[in-house]
């Protein structure tokens, strides 16, 4: 089924921030929404620490943009973060994390500070947890192909606008060859690679 693009207007309900979701095992589970926009896009990245993580939908994050700063020893380059801009676009993904899963995100998120976002969605708005890089004075630096790659993926496997999936491929990289802290199927050709 093809994940609808379009959004709703301002006028469109408020879907609640946390509510509960019914578990496999059939238990109802307190969660809350967070917004994706880097390498947790796709879906194997996502679950690779945050194993109860649900794909929900997509959305829109108005007055932000995606920008690449400063450097990650996991990654090799640069990470993705929002930035503010008044006419900013930013798509990305939003996911159902059980709330025991709160501080594992915390902690993947290193470095980031937590946001509380609305994000505009065929649905309505939808409030939600994301993170900004916390640098105050951030270098703005190319990623690697590997983290490039998770992101591009994850934007082509949600089904985000075809316009912003190009511009995503668009982003230049650095030249890093070898591999990198993150385990997934995506990057096993890359991680094979010997660093240069």
């Amino acid at each position: 089924m093809k994940k609808d693009d379009s959004i709703q207007d301002a006028e469109a309900p408020m879907v609640p921030p946390a509510t509960v979701l019914t578990s496999t095992g059939g238990n109802l589970v307190p969660f809350f929404y967070y917004f994706a926009y880097g390498s947790n896009l796709l879906t194997d990245r996502m679950r690779y620490r945050q194993k109860g993580a649900e794909y929900d939908r997509n959305g829109l994050l108005n007055g932000y943009e995606l920008a690449f700063i400063d450097f990650s020893t996991r990654w090799q380059g640069a990470l993705a973060t929002i930035i503010d801009k008044n006419d900013g676009e930013v798509w990305g993904c939003i996911w159902r994390i059980p709330l025991e899963y709160a501080e594992s995100l915390d902690k993947q998120e290193t470095g980031y500070n937590r946001l509380n976002v609305t994000i505009k969605t065929s649905d309505g708005d939808v409030e939600c947890r994301t993170y900004q890089y916390s640098d105050p004075m951030p270098v703005f630096n190319p990623p690697s192909p590997h983290y490039k790659l998770v992101i591009v993926e994850g934007a082509k496997e949600h089904e985000l606008p075809e316009e912003y999936i190009k511009r995503l491929e668009k982003v230049p990289v650095n030249d890093y060859q070898g591999p990198v802290d993150v385990d997934i199927p995506l990057l096993e050709t890359l991680n094979k690679v010997e660093k240069a």
